[in-house]
Parts: C-alpha cells; sequence; structure tokens
C-alpha cells in the first residue's frame, strides 16, 4: 500500500544584515574569554615579499578587545551601520548602555561597566593594514594604512555637531568611514549570528564567502583551511590532529546542528612553512541552501524555506516550548512527553534559566545542554534559578510595574502643573477685582473681609502686638475673601 508523503517545508525567519567584505574579513578580537592572543595576518607573494599584511595592537589600560566587544562590534554596531542610510553618517547612536545590554541578551548591573570597557577596547584598537579590496563597483583598492575605527561618545558628553548625547554614539573615523562606504557587502542571517556563541559565529562569518560561492557555481562543496580559519578567527592553531578535531568539533556543532553545515569532511596537508595544517570542507546543508535562495531574490526576503533533504511526514504544529525544547537538541518524542508530563511554567522556567547559562562565563560547564534540560523539567522542583537570573515573567512584571509609576509619576505631575496654572489664573484673577475697586469700594470690602474671618483672625488683627503685621494680615484676609467670591460667582455689594 502506498501512502503520499508531502515534503515539509520550514520556514523560519530572517532578519537580513549586510556586512562589509574589506575589513570584516580580518580578526581584530580574540575570542577566548582569558589572556591575550596575538592578531596579526601575513601574506607573501612568490618573490617573498609582503603582499598582505593585518596587525591589531590594543590599549593596556583597557586590555585587548575580547567575545563582548565582538559582540558589540558585530551584532550592535554592524547592525546601526545597516540601518543607516548610504552613504553611511558619521555620528551613529547606539542606545543607552541598558539598550544595549537588553539587545545583547545579557544582565544589567555590572555587565554596564563591561559594556564601557569593551566599547572602548574597540575603539582603542590600533589596525595596521596593507589590503586589497573590492569596492561596490568592482574596483580594487589597496588600503596601506595605520588607523582606528571609530571614537565612543558616551552619555552626556559633546559630540562633534555640538549636540549634548542623549545615549551612546560612535564617531567613525576618516579612513575607517571611507573605506565601508564604498566596499561590497554580504547578507548573513542577523538572528542566527545573533544565536551563536562568538567562536561559531566567527566561523559562520567567515565560512559564509566559500559557502555562497559554492552555491553560486553549484560546488559539491565549500572549503577552508584549518590554518586560514585560526588566523582570521583569530584561534589558537594546532598542529596535533586530535586536538584540532576536538578544537573544531566546537565550532561546527551548531552548524551541524542548525543544518547551515550538512557534512564535515579533512584532508591533511602542510602549510607553506611545511608545518601540519588541514583543509576543512563542507557540505551545503539545508539552512545554507535556504540563505542562499532567500539571498538571491529580488527584494528583501522575510523568511528562509528551509527543505529537507528527505520526504518527512507531515508533523502537527510545534508550539513555541516545544521549539524551545527541540532547539536545544531534544529529540521530538521526548520533547511532546515532557510537555504532557510537565507545566508549561516549569519548562518555560527552565529554558530561560539554560539560556541565561549558556550565555554567560561559564556556558562551557554545561557539555549537553539536552540532558541539561531534561534534567532540570524533570526534576521535582526544577533547577534553582542562578544569582542575576530574571525570568521573563518576572521581567515583564517588572517592566509594567516600571511603566504603571512612570504612568501614575506622569498623571501626578500633570495634576500639579494644572493645579500650578489654576492658582495662578486665580492670584491673577483676585488681583485684577482688587485693582479695579475704588479705595471705598476697598475699604468696605476689607470689612467685609474681617467681619467673615475667623474670631482667632480678628483678635490678630486688632492685637497691638502684630501692628506691625496688620496690613500684610489685612491684605491676605482681603484676597481670601474675594477669592471666595469669585468662586461662588456672587455680586458683591458695594
Amino acid at each position: 500500500m502506498e501512502s503520499n508523503v508531502d515534503i515539509i517545508t520550514e520556514v523560519a525567519p530572517l532578519t537580513t544584515i549586510r556586512v562589509e567584505t574589506a575589513l570584516s574579513r580580518f580578526p581584530v578580537h580574540r575570542l577566548a574569554r582569558k589572556g591575550n592572543i596575538k592578531i596579526e595576518v601575513t601574506e607573501s607573494n612568490s618573490r617573498k615579499d609582503t603582499a598582505l599584511q593585518w596587525k591589531v595592537s590594543y590599549n593596556s589600560e583597557y586590555g585587548q578587545p575580547g567575545p563582548l566587544a565582538y559582540k558589540l562590534d558585530t551584532l550592535i554596531i554592524n547592525r546601526r551601520i545597516e540601518e543607516a542610510n548610504r552613504p553611511i553618517p558619521r555620528i551613529i547612536r547606539l542606545g543607552s548602555l541598558h539598550d544595549i545590554c537588553r539587545e545583547l541578551g545579557i544582565s544589567e548591573g555590572k555587565n554596564i561597566v563591561s559594556i564601557k570597557n569593551a566599547l572602548h577596547q574597540n575603539a582603542s584598537a590600533y589596525i595596521t593594514s596593507k589590503i586589497h579590496y573590492k569596492t561596490a563597483d568592482g574596483t580594487e583598492r589597496m588600503l596601506e594604512a595605520g588607523f582606528t575605527r571609530y571614537s565612543v561618545i558616551l552619555t552626556g558628553e559633546k559630540l562633534p555637531d555640538g549636540r549634548k548625547a542623549d545615549g551612546v554614539y560612535i564617531v567613525l573615523n576618516d579612513t575607517f568611514i571611507s573605506v565601508i562606504n564604498g566596499a561590497m557587502t554580504r547578507p548573513l542571517d542577523y538572528e542566527y549570528l545573533k544565536s551563536l556563541p562568538p567562536a561559531p559565529q566567527r566561523f559562520y562569518e567567515l565560512l559564509s564567502y566559500q559557502m555562497y560561492a559554492a552555491l553560486k557555481y553549484d560546488r559539491l562543496r565549500a572549503k577552508l583551511t584549518y590554518s586560514d580559519f585560526c588566523a582570521h578567527a583569530p584561534q589558537t592553531r594546532h598542529f596535533d590532529w586530535e586536538k584540532v578535531r576536538s578544537q573544531m568539533n566546537k565550532v561546527h556543532r551548531p552548524h551541524l546542528k542548525s543544518g547551515y553545515i550538512a557534512k564535515v569532511d579533512s584532508q591533511q596537508t602542510t602549510d607553506s612553512d611545511g608545518k601540519p595544517d588541514w583543509i576543512m570542507f563542507y557540505q551545503p546543508g539545508p539552512k545554507a541552501r535556504a540563505e542562499f535562495r532567500a539571498f538571491t531574490k529580488r527584494g528583501l526576503p522575510t523568511v528562509l524555506q528551509i527543505e529537507p533533504s528527505e520526504p518527512l511526514p507531515l508533523l502537527t504544529p510545534q508550539s513555541h516550548l516545544e521549539r524551545d525544547l527541540i532547539r536545544h537538541g531534544i529529540a521530538p518524542p521526548t520533547a511532546k512527553e515532557l510537555l504532557n508530563s510537565h507545566s508549561e511554567e516549569k519548562i518555560q522556567l527552565q529554558v530561560e534559566i539554560l539560556d541565561w547559562r549558556l550565555s554567560g562565563k561559564k556556558a562551557d560547564k554545561i557539555e549537553d545542554p539536552a540532558a541539561y534540560l531534561v534534567g532540570a523539567i524533570r526534576s521535582e522542583t526544577g533547577y534553582a534559578p542562578p544569582k542575576g537570573f530574571v525570568s521573563k515573567a518576572e521581567n515583564e512584571r517588572r517592566q509594567e510595574a516600571k511603566r504603571d509609576k512612570e504612568r501614575k509619576a506622569s498623571e501626578e505631575s500633570q495634576r500639579k502643573q494644572r493645579e500650578a496654572e489654576r492658582e495662578r489664573a486665580e492670584s491673577n484673577s483676585v488681583a485684577a477685582y482688587r485693582n479695579s475697586l475704588t479705595l471705598d469700594e476697598l475699604t468696605r470690602l476689607q470689612a467685609d473681609a474681617i467681619a467673615q474671618a475667623s474670631e482667632e483672625t480678628r483678635k490678630a488683627i486688632d492685637d497691638p502686638m502684630m501692628h506691625k503685621f496688620r496690613n500684610t494680615m489685612l491684605t491676605k484676609v482681603t484676597e481670601e475673601h474675594i477669592r471666595q467670591l469669585l468662586r461662588n460667582r456672587q455680586p458683591t455689594e458695594i
């Protein structure tokens, strides 16, 4: 008996970011969390002359730009440059430090200081280059210069155009803005870029050149030499295969899981100095093919249509929680079992805790996110939230409380403003009324005011000891009497 099986097409959201290809090919940041690594790329021609050179020196006060500085450059600054109109403006607003933390998906507090330091690391990184690149019109140019890319202006400081900075700004330096305004660009999936740890993210940026070319020219595989990846990432280069394999497995894992890479092969070789090297061959996966189709369509694509390589049975729609569980490597049947056996609130909290841990400094301690998450959900009470963690529900509650507080404060401010305006208007009316009276009319009005005043007030006015204050008290009593008359809109007989 035959059954018709439809091919399922996975539709995933796509946010395109177009990155310049002149400078982004070369490294600026170390990707390891600790230590320093020499950032230098040098290539010689057949005559042993230096054909290409790229070197980055860092400021000893702020340190070498690391993973956080890398995320700032690739996810915040590149995004702002992408969103700017061409030609790119010299002054670009990044947002407040709190906005930057939220956009990077990290908690605030101490990270505010880390963000400032990372901005200074990027701004003070001095680049010495001798490179060739192509402009958008196909012209080849050479950049032989020493430069920093931009300056940082923090909130409250004066901008070059005289304005006061209402957030964090960068001011692009002449050499940098000249290159990126004219250089060719390449498209990347921004949301995918954002989801990756630093080393796999950098790998995606570098492999995308070869992967795009392989698909464009109908090649079976893209290739990247291990030594080139280590130089351009940069990563520590090993010469023992077992260390190379272990290092690259961590880099490949998220791309194999996402379907960007279908298969990895390697071939041992040697570099120009005779040292052990490896050529890595990458078979494009469904996601890479979907990106290529989307990026080569006319107009701006909004989705990736990822078609599996083999026919799959029809599936029932997945909830967002089921997708989250599968995203972390949990098999679909296990994901369904967990959803049927545990509350959505518990699962949601444990997913958020795992995401929080994976984005932190100790992410490497969670070797198997799927096993961690299954254990957390199946435990009686779930794993306790770590220090500093705030759930999405709690964050929304805090945001709602903040908005409510701001709304009440705004309403109170408006009420006070209206009250002050009413008081001014009433005082002006009282003064106008008083000034309209003749001396005799004012005398009679004062007598009426005293007569209607409290006994205590009348005694104070007549008290010889209070003589020097009598005129002040009389004025006050009279004005209050006029105010009451105006409020009651009663005509006064003079």
